[in-house]
């Protein structure tokens, strides 16, 4: 999966009561999931029990045992995903997930978007509700680059149905752009930039295509760049980044 848009009800700024108090510093989630069903948190004057319950940390007062459950402070951060990691937070099958390359204190943010386990690249993460919202909701039409490995040449029709689209599981597929970059023996690099990411969409789009996708690096979400940053390792984003990207 590429990119794909998070879940998100009507009001994107909420969290699970269990992320949000682990983010206010009580406690790993397994022990304010603890405080939860125990009764000691409280949501506006009202006693929670239910894991599921979501609070907006802008309006919503939250307390334990009696005491305001601070909301934390925002974080923006950029992830190099290596090959090989979900980006969930526990993987049913034993496998690696992408907040084993973060530490405690960041597990608790949420990633903007996907990138499949054979993926790589840039993926963002953060508490800030809203600032994911824009960066994933189709309607805001986020640019995201990616350079692509595919098998054999394609020729310039095939880029340009590649643009135009294809009909794929009941869905229009497309890439908004694409440049060939280079070719070495049967394998063509290429450039892609899209602005609705769906399911597996390059990987759909080229195996339809009769070019299968070898590997795939996402290298921007709109004016945010991968840059020099080492797979596996992650940075927080600074102040004029976020300026800049306009998000």
């Amino acid at each position: 999966m590429e990119t794909q848009p998070s879940a998100l009800s009507p009001q994107p700024s909420t969290v699970r009561i269990n992320a949000f108090l682990a983010s206010a510093g009580l406690g790993s989630r397994r022990a304010v999931e603890r405080l939860v069903l125990e009764g000691r948190v409280q949501v506006n004057g009202s006693i929670i029990r239910e894991l599921s319950h979501r609070v907006d940390p802008s309006h919503d007062q939250v307390t334990c045992d009696g005491k305001p459950a601070l909301p934390a402070s925002l974080r923006y951060v950029m992830l190099n995903k290596p090959r090989g990691y979900a980006c969930t937070r526990s993987d049913p099958h034993g496998g690696k997930t992408i907040y084993d390359l973060l530490p405690v204190e960041l597990r608790h943010l949420a990633h903007a978007g996907r990138l499949d386990v054979d993926s790589e690249g840039l993926l963002l993460l953060s508490n800030d509700g809203d600032w994911i919202f824009k960066l994933t909701h189709p309607s805001n039409e986020v640019a995201k680059t990616y350079v692509v490995e595919v098998e054999g040449e394609p020729d310039r029709q095939t880029l340009e149905k590649a643009q135009l689209g294809i009909q794929s599981q009941g869905e229009r597929l497309k890439v908004e752009s694409v440049t060939k970059l280079e070719r070495t023996g049967r394998v063509t690099r290429l450039k892609l930039i899209l602005r609705e990411g769906k399911n597996r969409e390059i990987r759909r789009i080229f195996g339809a295509l009769h070019h299968p996708v070898i590997s795939l690096r996402r290298e921007a979400v709109g004016k945010l760049k991968l840059g020099a940053l080492k797979s596996g390792a992650w940075r927080e984003l600074e102040k004029g980044e976020l300026l800049a990207a306009g998000c």
